[in-house]
């Protein structure tokens, strides 16, 4: 009776696409947004003068937060994980503004394919 019992769930990805791309990640300094709270999994993150930062207009979207890393108020840089390589859902991702063109070709070069 033992053996029939559920062990563990697996809930589907809604930010992974699939695995066409091989998927790589690292952790980096993000410049924290002003008060506490959490950077979500599936945000877009810039790099632009030598800093990562949330994205924001004319910033230059290079890669996705892995998990959901929080930050206190007072904050000015905190280490998350991200993406640097992989194929993920576009819906999936977060962004502040609408993901344009030139933000996804940004991704694209660096080995982020959002579908």
């Amino acid at each position: 009776m033992m053996l029939n019992r559920e062990v563990y769930s697996m809930e589907k990805d809604k930010l992974v696409y699939d695995l066409s791309h091989p998927r790589d990640a690292k952790n980096v300094s993000v410049t924290a947004p002003e008060g506490g709270g959490i950077i979500k999994r599936g945000q877009v993150i810039d790099y632009k003068d030598s800093k990562y930062a949330i994205h924001a207009s004319g910033g230059v979207a290079a890669a996705i937060i892995a998990e959901d890393t929080p930050y206190e108020d007072g904050d000015t840089e905190i280490t998350a994980a991200v993406y640097i390589s992989g194929t993920f859902r576009k819906s999936a991702c977060i962004s502040g503004i609408e993901l344009e063109t030139s933000d996804i070709e940004n991704l694209r070069s660096k080995g982020i394919y959002l579908k």
